[in-house]
């Protein structure tokens, strides 16, 4: 009996097993096909909305394209059509040649062997060498004297080598010292230590900060010497030139006014 009744029993369990997986199978579809049937139902909401866009776009270039025309028909013609020229009015026609500043090559301020500066600090041109042998730039300084503003060290000198009875035309000039150097000169084994300074200079079109040895140049032709660190990347020399730049207009009317 008992032997009779195990088939049985497998048989239904099994049977359930079947029925209990076909509905799942049968939910998972339903599922999927309700998915499929939103997306469906979205992505022709979008078309529509797409084409709804495209049509109102295009009304709006008609529109646009409406306007332009009226504009155009009422607009005056402002730049006519000129005449043409007879050969004998071209013949007659004067030459205009093209303005060239011959200040400027490739980009670079062209400089000649000398040049007027203009130092900011006393308002005022001076002659200046322009060395192209020369490292940096020297000016000209009488009656160094030294002295602490700030916690920093300044020197104040004088730039013309002036008599005292013509002490009120001194150029004096007062400025931070940014370093020391040490200079050797041909004459002597023993080394001279020299204060530099920074200058506001003008040079044509140049306005550039340059650093400046202190040395005495009274009995040189040249109160200015301006070194290959001033116009180094900026300037190109021509050693057979001078005054290349001139002086600044502007600053001539502040030394006339």
């Amino acid at each position: 009996m008992l032997r009779r009744c195990v088939p049985l029993l497998t048989f239904v369990a099994l049977s359930g097993c079947t029925l209990t997986q076909s509905d799942n199978h049968e939910k998972t579809v339903n599922a999927i096909n309700t998915m499929e049937d939103r997306v469906n139902f979205q992505l022709a909401t979008m078309i529509q909305q797409i084409d709804e866009q495209n049509e109102y776009i295009a009304n709006l270039e008609k529109e646009l394209s409406s306007i332009s025309e009226d504009l155009a028909k009422n607009t005056p013609n402002t730049h006519p059509e000129p005449e043409l020229m007879s050969e004998k009015d071209v013949a007659q026609a004067p030459i205009i040649e093209p303005k060239i500043d011959t200040t400027v090559a490739h980009g670079k301020v062209i400089l000649g062997e000398e040049e007027w500066v203009w130092l900011d600090s006393i308002q005022s041109f001076f002659k200046a060498r322009i060395d192209t042998g020369a490292t940096t730039s020297s000016l000209n300084a009488v009656d160094i004297q030294m002295f602490e503003r700030d916690g920093k060290e300044w020197a104040r000198f004088n730039l013309n080598h002036t008599s005292d009875e013509n002490a009120e035309k001194a150029d004096i000039i007062e400025a931070p010292v940014v370093r020391w150097v040490k200079v050797r000169q041909s004459t002597s084994d023993v080394a001279e230590r020299r204060p530099v300074i920074e200058a506001w200079v003008k040079l044509g079109q140049l306005h550039e900060k340059a650093q400046f040895t202190l040395a005495d140049r009274s009995q040189m032709t040249y109160p200015v010497l301006l070194g290959r660190e001033f116009f180094k990347d900026i300037a190109l020399v021509d050693v057979g030139k001078q005054f290349v730049q001139g002086m600044n207009e502007q600053e001539i009317q502040k030394i006339n006014n």
